[in-house]
């Protein structure tokens, strides 16, 4: 029997819209090539986004042959359309053909093209639900989103898996970070509250950090100036030795130290910024109102709801 009688020769189908051509639980593995119409692919799990479309003379599937990589999307007809299958016993018949070198030739390239192409789609991402939570922080209040789109957004710029999007969406929803409804067969997604957000941001870069978050380790005496200084308004500037006695007739047990920590806290700024003579401090209301939101907020953030 000769090489040429040897020959294992492609498969060539017509196939109708919504065939599916190939499914990530198959056991067989080949090359598909479109000859006429069109194919997507698209992710399995929900919502089922899809990830490319195939125009004819594109063509899939060359790593999950030569370098035995799977092909983790399912691959359906759009429209009717025609297809080309080089399976594994055709691709082998033909490769035994070939000179050694060119084959070793055809495989290092194959690789080195493999490499580069999960280069592309490789997140930098360690931390996701950071990630997402960052993201999300830039949204506005009270604005519905629809959730298959704002998911493949995310997706498409942090090249994160649609699934571990789910699971960190799922997190933040357990904290009431977020509200997702329902409208005419569509999910949406509204932020509760983007300064939250913001806040778990931090708490989660603080556990990378391997440090404890800031608002989560006051004392006592700290959390107790804390809340008087939220709700104090209309005090006016003072320089540190006053404001020591000031916060000292209110609360006998904080002393000079004190005054320091609240300082590196940024609890208090100077009263004039620009001014590298002024020696009067004012209460700083953002950081005391986001080192207070963290603290009334400490059961989502920790998510221990």
């Amino acid at each position: 029997m000769t090489s040429r009688q040897q020959l294992i020769p492609p498969t060539h189908q017509s196939v109708k819209a919504g065939f599916v051509v190939y499914s990530p639980g198959s056991e067989y593995r080949s090359i598909v090539i479109l000859e006429e119409g069109e194919l997507v692919a698209r992710e399995v799990t929900p919502p089922h986004s899809v990830v490319f479309t195939m125009r004819p003379g594109d063509l899939v599937g060359v790593a999950a042959l030569l370098e035995r990589e799977p092909f983790r999307y399912e691959l359906s007809a759009s429209k009717d359309s025609k297809i080309t299958l080089v399976t594994e016993e055709c691709m082998e018949s033909e490769l035994k053909r070939l000179p050694l070198w060119l084959l070793a030739l055809i495989r290092s390239l194959s690789a080195k093209t493999h490499q580069l192409k999960r280069a592309t789609v490789k997140t930098r991402v360690q931390n996701s639900l950071k990630s997402i939570a960052e993201y999300l922080s830039h949204k506005p209040k009270d604005t519905e989103f629809n959730l298959a789109e704002l998911i493949r957004e995310y997706c498409f710029l942090t090249k994160i898996s649609t699934a571990a999007a789910q699971e960190d969406l799922k997190s933040l929803l357990r904290r009431h970070l977020i509200k997702l409804s329902q409208k005419d067969g569509r999910i949406f997604c509204k932020i509760a509250d983007p300064e939250l957000l913001h806040i778990f941001t931090d708490y989660l870069r603080a556990q990378e950090r391997g440090v404890e978050y800031a608002p989560y380790k006051l004392n006592i005496v700290q959390k107790k100036i804390l809340v008087f200084l939220s709700a104090s308004e209309g005090i006016k500037p003072k320089t540190g030795p006053e404001w020591i006695t000031f916060i000292h007739e209110k609360f006998s047990d904080a002393d000079v130290s004190q005054w320091i920590n609240l300082l590196k806290k940024e609890w208090f700024v100077k009263a004039e910024p620009n001014n590298p003579d002024c020696d009067h401090f004012v209460v700083n209301r953002l950081q005391v109102h986001y080192y207070l939101k963290a603290l009334r907020y400490e059961t989502n953030i920790r998510g221990v709801l």
